[in-house]
């Protein structure tokens, strides 16, 4: 395998590259210049070199669909040019690819401008792990003079709390940290007045055909208690991110992050990701605006028919 693949490998298993917009792009960017270093004239040959490379790149983070339909794109322009010369599919690659990371950009910037309206003044926001979406709306909301507070998790055992907790306080957003097992209290009314959430934003590495989502580990017994005290919970993700099942499976990651020296006999799991129900869900901040979940393929269908 390629030096350059097997590095992008190591950075998204590693989480050197964390997020699954980060990891779409990282994916999308190698490929593209992998595909430009094959050394043929055969295009059977440039197409099977390039998809052994896509496959195991994709195979770093099996549970990021926003990849995969990239990847997948990038193949139906290239099938659907027919061109023998290889040339000519090198010029479709990173056309594909361009197209696909300008989507990208697009959704992005309209589900920044739908969710920072979702944000009132006075109130209490609670966020999970580390979304450059969620980030990025509150950041939005702040530069509109919109006055707020923000609790977001450590988020064990890689700590992506630190991340939005930095970003935050660097963008003037008054930011408190909790431990991720006290989120549960924190949204509940028994956590006391000053301290009750107003709504729950979180992220998502997958938007699954019937409206539910999978993202951090957590996220499920976050909106779980936020169900069961009627606080709204929204989630910000582009359709790209359309998983075409209502099932995927979730990554197991090493032990080691949890106890690096833990005894020979203990068995330890460590999930990466938990399923966030759709009807936990109050709404889906997409390209379309604040979506219900059960809309979510009806909107995938006008956005990106070739999903």
């Amino acid at each position: 395998m390629d030096k350059s693949i097997k590095q992008a490998f190591q950075d998204i298993r590693t989480l050197k590259i964390q997020g699954a917009t980060a990891v779409a792009k990282a994916i999308i960017h190698n490929l593209n210049r992998y595909g430009n270093r094959i050394k043929t004239d055969n295009v059977s040959v440039w197409k099977k070199n390039f998809k052994k490379a896509a496959d195991y790149l994709l195979d770093a983070r099996p549970t990021e669909p926003m990849a995969r339909n990239g990847v997948n794109f990038i193949f139906s322009q290239i099938d659907k040019d027919r061109s023998k010369n290889v040339i000519r599919v090198k010029n479709c690659l990173k056309k594909a690819a361009d197209d696909f990371l300008i989507m990208m950009a697009d959704a992005a910037d309209l589900i920044v401008r739908h969710g920072q309206k979702s944000i009132k003044n006075n109130d209490n926001v609670l966020t999970h792990c580390h979304s450059w979406l969620v980030e990025q709306i509150l950041i939005k909301a702040r530069k509109n003079k919109k006055e707020f507070r923000v609790y977001n998790t450590e988020t064990r055992p890689l700590f992506q709390g630190r991340i939005t907790s930095k970003k935050l306080i660097k963008a003037g957003i008054p930011t408190t940290m909790v431990a991720d097992s006290s989120a549960g209290f924190l949204i509940s009314n028994y956590s006391g007045r000053d301290l009750m959430m107003d709504k729950i934003i979180l992220g998502a590495d997958a938007v699954l055909s019937d409206g539910s989502v999978i993202n951090k580990i957590g996220s499920f017994t976050i909106a779980l208690t936020a169900h069961h005290e009627k606080k709204p919970v929204y989630i910000a993700a582009t359709l790209l991110k359309y998983h075409p099942r209502s099932w995927i499976k979730i990554e197991k990651r090493s032990p080691k992050e949890l106890w690096p020296n833990a005894p020979k006999s203990l068995k330890i799991i460590n999930f990466a990701f938990d399923t966030v129900p759709a009807r936990y869900i109050k709404g889906i901040i997409c390209e379309a605006g604040i979506i219900n979940p059960k809309d979510v393929k009806k909107y995938l269908k006008k956005i990106y028919p070739f999903l």
